[in-house]
């Protein structure tokens, strides 16, 4: 289980599991569809939070079509989240992703 990393109060033991903690995960998905106007994906956490965290998601590239489609991150939960990839104008039809970079951070709410 993640321990978040900032939540240090007196009186703590020091352990091995607090000196190492993180408040932040993040990751890289390579993201393929075909003939798609959007697309879900669903991701565990690799170590749960607490708490839901509050998430960045960015679509890292530029090529192609790839500018007229946002990402976004729903349903996040303590364990888990689910990548929804939009396009932003309806009228230009589905398209077909190879390999897609899309970065997201999952950290703490302050």
């Amino acid at each position: 289980m993640a321990v978040p990393a900032t939540l240090w109060r007196p009186g703590m033991r020091i352990t091995d599991a607090r000196l190492n903690a993180k408040d932040y995960q993040a990751g890289v998905l390579l993201v393929s569809f075909t003939n798609l106007a959007s697309y879900l994906l669903n991701q565990t956490f690799p170590d749960p939070f607490p708490v839901a965290p509050v998430m960045d998601v960015e679509i890292a590239s530029g090529a192609g079509t790839t500018g007229r489609f946002e990402a976004r991150a729903i349903n996040v939960t303590a364990t888990g989240w689910t990548l929804f990839v939009l396009i932003t104008d309806a009228a230009e039809g589905p398209d077909t992703w190879s390999g897609v970079p899309i970065h997201w951070t999952a950290r703490m709410p302050t």
